[in-house]
């Protein structure tokens, strides 16, 4: 089964901020400046959180993930950036 996420996310550290983008981009696809989309199985999952788990300051960042049901992917409104996969593409990892 495949969990489909929104990770956004805040730091005042340009390094932990870095290195939140570079882990990110191995899950998704960045879609803003500090927001990325995900296509995560739940092994997948398991190994982000813990990963981000390492690098995010409790104190002074912060990070949500927003968990989509798979019906709500397909209705998902978006403008501009057409050539961007959507998260149920099967491509998308």
């Amino acid at each position: 089964m495949e969990l489909y996420a929104i990770v956004a996310y805040d730091t005042p550290s340009d390094s932990r901020r870095a290195k939140l983008a570079r882990l990110l981009k191995g899950f998704g696809e960045r879609r803003q400046f500090s927001v990325f989309e995900c296509r995560l199985r739940r092994e997948h999952w398991a190994l982000l959180k813990a990963r981000i788990e390492d690098l995010v300051d409790k104190d002074e960042d912060v990070l949500a993930v927003y968990f989509l049901p798979p019906e709500a992917v397909g209705r998902t409104y978006r403008i501009g950036h057409e050539a961007v996969k959507r998260l149920d593409e099967p491509e998308f990892i």
